[in-house]
């Protein structure tokens, strides 16, 4: 664990170490790499061509979602460049959330931590430091006079 010196701390910060760092979780190593898949997965989702009602096939979102030439105009859905610019709209605003989710979800899993820091765990007694309080709760050690 490194540490670094906060904002006006004389002793220094512990720090988590990144996704990077030989010290690094399980899920610091593999929550930034599920985020880049479903980012992956999410820009592939607004690159293919779709199929609108069945009938109508439209090409990609990030390209307009424009209907096929060969549609028939009110074949299933009145004007079908318009049901196909909505229905791209909409594929859109959906891959944005999931990009968006998947980018705090992979820096949270990065970079937060995923239990109590050291300090309050020695606090509280779970350290398993024999030298720590005694079990009746009184001070070890040697008295002052």
């Amino acid at each position: 664990m490194t540490t670094t010196a906060g904002f006006g701390q004389a002793g220094g910060v512990p720090q988590q170490p990144k996704p990077w760092e030989p010290g690094a979780t399980t899920r610091q190593r593999v929550a930034p790499l599920v985020a880049a898949v479903v980012l992956v997965a999410a820009v592939v989702y607004v690159l293919l061509p779709f199929t609108f009602a069945g009938a109508v096939e439209c090409s990609p979102p990030l390209t307009g979602s424009s209907a096929h030439p060969d549609t028939p105009a009110g074949s299933v859905v009145g004007n079908p460049d318009e049901a196909c610019a909505a229905m791209g709209g909409s594929r859109l605003v959906n891959a944005g959330v999931v990009a968006a989710a998947a980018i705090a979800i992979g820096v949270a899993g990065a970079f937060l931590p995923s239990e109590r820091p050291p300090s309050e765990r020695r606090l509280e007694g779970e350290d398993g430091d024999a030298g720590g309080e005694a079990p009746s709760g009184g001070r070890t050690g040697s008295p002052r006079s």
